[in-house]
């Protein structure tokens, strides 16, 4: 983390890195990058600082779409339902969103 410029206004909030929104805004391109390039998640907060989203990294979701889908694929199973390919539990996943 510390090959990383600082980001303004980045507190610890519980297990989270977090950011106010306002502060992430004026520095979007670094938040994104270091996100991306550390897998880190930062939360961004509103003006209560309450936590309205984490931005993580594209490999990082990923990791848990495909997590899930093994998860959900492993339920069905042992409820008797018929596994189906991992590409094709992903594409379901991803549609129900």
């Amino acid at each position: 983390m510390s090959d990383y410029a600082p980001l303004r206004g980045l507190v610890k909030l519980g297990p989270w890195d977090a950011i106010p929104l306002s502060a992430a805004g004026e520095q979007l391109a670094v938040l994104a990058r270091r996100v991306a390039d550390s897998r880190e998640e930062i939360a961004l907060t509103d003006e209560d600082g309450a936590i309205v989203a984490v931005v993580i990294s594209p490999s990082k979701l990923e990791d848990l779409e495909e997590e899930l889908a093994l998860t959900r694929n492993e339920i069905d199973r042992r409820d008797g339902k018929e596994p189906i390919s991992h590409e094709d539990l992903v594409a379901k996943l991803r549609s129900d969103e």
